[in-house]
């Protein structure tokens, strides 16, 4: 099996934490505030602070948030889970910190470094030689994005970086975008395998080296 360095979804999982904990504070300060300042209402004040926080819960901005930092979260655990199956000689990195943003996964063996950004989409993906659609709507930003931490990697690592796209969705159609590979979950693990070995020893151990370095 691989090694692996880091946690899937950290700073995802962190995010959750903090809107999890706002809805603590709504509630808690909702039900403080009647018991201090509306003594008789006391017995009523847990039902308040219950009715504050789904009050939060349903607004349109908190619901937007909570669902799309859960399905990011999801998305990273499932697809880190997935490349942890890689065979022996593989180092899988997760959640790296490039400073502004970070890098979904990191894979490095034998056939060479990979970043891995990983979407999680409602609605049919489709990966076309000229583009990448959702719901009918180009994501150019998303193509653009793995780009720009595969470059970003190379400079950090002294080796070439090769990005690919990860869907967790069923409605994925075609496999790649540009020289971008697009692939699900269950595919990682069978595709970076098959992969023939580009690099020695040494030069693997030194990427590895300066990979440990951005783990959050």
């Amino acid at each position: 099996m691989s090694i692996k360095h880091g946690t899937a979804g950290k700073t995802l999982r962190n995010k959750l934490i903090a809107l999890a904990v706002i809805l603590l504070v709504v509630g808690l300060g909702g039900y403080l505030l009647i018991r201090v300042l509306v003594p008789f209402l006391a017995p009523a004040a847990p039902l308040v602070a219950l009715l504050l926080v789904l009050r939060v819960l349903s607004s349109k901005e908190m619901t937007k948030a909570v669902r799309a930092v859960g399905k990011g979260y999801v998305g990273e655990v499932t697809v880190g889970r997935s490349l942890e199956r890689l065979p022996t000689g593989w180092r899988v990195f997760h959640d790296l910190d490039l400073g502004g943003e970070n890098v979904d996964h990191l894979v490095i063996g034998p056939a060479g470094a990979f970043n891995v950004e990983v979407k999680n989409y409602s609605g049919k993906v489709i990966a076309t030689p000229k583009g990448l659609y959702n719901k009918g709507r180009r994501q150019d930003e998303v193509v653009k994005q793995a780009w720009r931490q595969s470059h970003k990697l190379k400079e950090i690592l002294g080796a070439e970086v090769k990005p690919i796209l990860v869907f967790v969705s069923d409605q994925l159609e075609g496999g790649q975008v540009g020289k971008l590979p697009v692939k699900r979950p269950e595919e990682l693990t069978p595709y970076l395998s098959s992969l023939p070995k580009v690099w020695e020893y040494g030069d693997f151990i030194a990427a590895v080296r300066k990979a440990e370095g951005l783990v959050r």
